[in-house]
């Protein structure tokens, strides 16, 4: 198991980012399912936030910083998956990369 402290912003886009990738069958899907629970906002987040689905983009309202973190654990497998993802999106934004790259290098390293 491998535990991650992810500020908001991060779990939001990794949620989203989780929840868009395409799985190759329902076993892969299960995976990714189970990230999305650990990564999402609870209610009193979402309320707080005023976070909301608007046309094709969330939104949400501004907090201070260091609102919103949280600590995950991931399974072996759930580490793994979310590597794949990272690694595949594409097109991939350089501002993305900047906080994705030592992600990745830390799952990496805890791997078995």
């Amino acid at each position: 198991m491998q535990s991650l402290t992810l500020p908001f912003f991060q779990r939001i886009w990794l949620w989203n980012m989780a929840g868009n990738h395409n799985a190759g069958n329902l076993k892969e899907a299960s995976v990714f399912l189970r990230i999305i629970n650990k990564l999402r906002l609870s209610d009193e987040e979402q309320a707080k936030t005023e976070f909301a689905l608007n046309g094709p983009q969330y939104t949400w309202k501004p907090q201070p910083n260091g609102y919103g973190t949280k600590t995950i654990d991931l399974e072996g497998d759930e580490a793994k998956a979310l590597i794949l993802a990272i690694e595949a999106l594409t097109p991939m934004r350089v501002a993305d990369a900047i906080w994705l790259a030592p992600l990745v290098d830390e799952l990496k390293a805890a791997a078995p």
